[in-house]
């Protein structure tokens, strides 16, 4: 016979399994002080995007946004295909999101019949944007993107630029520059950033597109140099650094890097409306605001119909951009 406090311990132990039991179904809560969030990127560890969103939580949870530091899953297959397949495999989890950059946009349209889009996800907030900046190895000749340009004009095809996937946002770039300037150079793709700042360092590339925070670090110790911002406005990260604009350079179609967090498909509204409240709280935090200061980027924090209108506009610029190119698949 059991006495009462074996009953007890039993009853205890019973009602401990069942309440583990439930929050394993469901896929979690999502924000603040719910259930478990997984954070999905589609680079490698130590990748622009994979930094970023580990910067993010970083902000949130030792600001006490949320009370655990959410995993990160690197998902780099098929440049975005193979994260945006795992987010569609979990539709209606609400405790899955990914950060999202141009790349999720432009590689399904380069796959003939894609089984997965970025209209899949479900929107939740366009988090940043980030103006790209042009790097080269300090000891370069090259002193402004200017420089690059006409060098390139006189010897085709014979510079070159590291970069990412051939629809990463640096990819793009390059393309719409080289038809806009009538210049051609190479593009030399690695994986992760890392390799990409080796490959300048080592002289095997000329030239480099990324963001403030990718070479931030180089910049400082005097091995690399800002030639260039992309775009018509400087950045505070390096103040005294020209744009493309005030160099003679037409980059108006340039397509804009941005870093929003979207959900798993058919995410509850409720879940939706809790990443949303925790993402407007991180923007307002002092760490946010140091860490875009230190890493060029622009706060945006727009959600629901502004944000929605805002994924409209940049599909159709990179739509047309890689219609243009005759590099679009998917019509």
């Amino acid at each position: 016979m059991f006495g009462i406090r074996q009953l007890v311990t039993i009853a205890i132990a019973a009602l401990a399994l069942v309440a583990l039991a439930a929050c394993g179904n469901g896929g979690g809560g999502g924000g603040s002080k719910s259930g478990p969030v997984e954070v999905v990127t589609h680079n490698a560890v130590g990748g622009g995007s994979d930094v970023f969103t580990r910067q993010m939580i970083k902000v949130m949870y030792e600001n006490k946004i949320i009370d655990t530091n959410w995993p990160v899953r690197n998902v780099p297959a098929g440049d975005s295909i193979g994260a945006m397949s795992y987010m569609v495999g979990k539709k209606g989890n609400a405790g899955l999101i990914a950060q999202v950059t141009p790349t999720w946009l432009a590689t399904p349209m380069t796959v003939a019949n894609a089984k997965v889009s970025l209209a899949d996800l479900t929107p939740i907030t366009l988090v940043a944007t980030e103006p790209q900046v042009i790097v080269t190895n300090a000891k370069s000749q090259f002193n402004s993107f200017a420089d690059f340009v006409a060098a390139a004009k006189q010897a085709p095809d014979t510079l070159v630029q590291a970069g990412g996937s051939s629809t990463a946002n640096d990819a793009l770039t390059r393309l719409v520059l080289q038809d806009s300037l009538g210049a051609k150079w190479k593009f030399l793709s690695f994986e992760d950033t890392g390799s990409r700042i080796t490959a300048l360092l080592r002289n095997d590339a000329n030239i480099m597109l990324g963001s403030a925070s990718d070479v931030a670090e180089q910049v400082k110790a005097g091995q690399l140099k800002v030639i260039a911002i992309v775009g018509d406005q400087r950045l505070d990260t390096f103040p005294d650094v020209t744009t493309t604009k005030e160099q003679g350079i037409e980059s108006s179609k340039v397509p804009v890097q941005f870093r929003a967090v979207m959900g798993a498909p058919d995410m509850p509204a409720d879940a939706v409306q809790k990443y949303q409240d925790d993402l407007s709280k991180m923007v307002e935090t002092d760490d946010w605001k140091t860490l875009t200061k230190e890493d060029g980027l622009v706060t945006q924090n727009l959600q629901d119909d502004k944000f929605t209108a805002y994924l409209q506009q940049q599909t159709d610029i990179v739509g047309g951009l890689l219609q243009g190119l005759g590099l679009r698949k998917d019509q």
